[in-house]
């Protein structure tokens, strides 16, 4: 009306008609893949790290350092330098692969290659947050049960499985919360890394939401689907926080 914007009532009817979107769906599978790989690798890789810096000696000091910058660094500057790394004319992994006789890559071009691509980027730039939440929780590991399991005849191995591994265990689950929450908020490196592409294969959900507002101005469609990531962490959140407690009290 008159160039203007007019707003009315829908009920839950935008709801309705972006979960029934086929790129509404496309988006939320590529956000749970993106989850789960960036999640277990964060916490995977971060939790072995902070394992062995804290057996490293005289290098733990460089190493505790070193592993901590890349989550200092803000995400865009993360995503230009990868995108500098991943470029296929001047990009640093496509030069080393031609000095070695290797053929170059597309790295973002190609659906699985640029999927990839970002969740290498996410797992690069976050492990430094779970290496610190486990770190600090194995100073708190007792010594003498330590002790007291070497002398009983237990390997190392036997000692970080059945002894350390538990006892990290609530450090664990706190850190895996907070990552699994950052993934579902994760837009940075997708959106200059990938703008979603090729084909939707780094399309997940907080990229589609920017799509539905900004690009196609369907205003009501972009807030439903955001309120409904916002109830979906909820929650996960409250359910988790619940089983924790649950946990705690030692009710089965």
């Amino acid at each position: 009306m008159d160039g203007l914007f007019v707003s009315s009532s829908s009920g839950f009817a935008n709801f309705a008609e972006v979960w029934a979107d086929p790129t509404t769906q496309q988006s939320v599978l590529v956000t749970i893949l993106f989850i789960a790989v960036t999640v277990i690798g964060t916490v995977g890789l971060g939790t072995t790290l902070a394992l062995l810096v804290d057996r490293a000696g005289w290098s733990r000091a460089l190493a505790r350092n070193v592993f901590v910058w890349p989550a200092v660094v803000a995400p865009v500057v993360v995503s230009l330098m990868w995108l500098l790394l991943l470029s296929p004319t001047v990009g640093g992994f496509n030069k080393v692969l031609l000095n070695w006789g290797l053929p170059t890559q597309s790295w973002l071009n190609s659906e699985s290659g640029a999927f990839l691509s970002v969740a290498v980027v996410d797992i690069w730039h976050w492990t430094p947050i779970v290496f610190l939440f486990v770190y600090a929780a194995l100073q708190g590991v007792s010594k003498e049960v330590l002790e007291a399991a070497r002398m009983d005849g237990a390997t190392e191995w036997q000692i970080t499985m059945r002894v350390v591994i538990p006892m990290l265990m609530p450090a664990i689950l706190v850190v895996t919360l907070v990552r699994l929450v950052s993934s579902i908020k994760a837009f940075d490196e997708m959106y200059l890394l990938t703008r979603g592409g090729p084909n939707g294969a780094t399309n997940i959900v907080s990229l589609h939401i920017r799509t539905l507002f900004f690009d196609q101005l369907e205003f009501g469609t972009a807030a439903a689907l955001s309120v409904s990531v916002v109830a979906i962490v909820l929650a996960v959140v409250g359910g988790a926080l619940f089983a924790r407690r649950i946990s705690a009290l030692g009710i089965k």
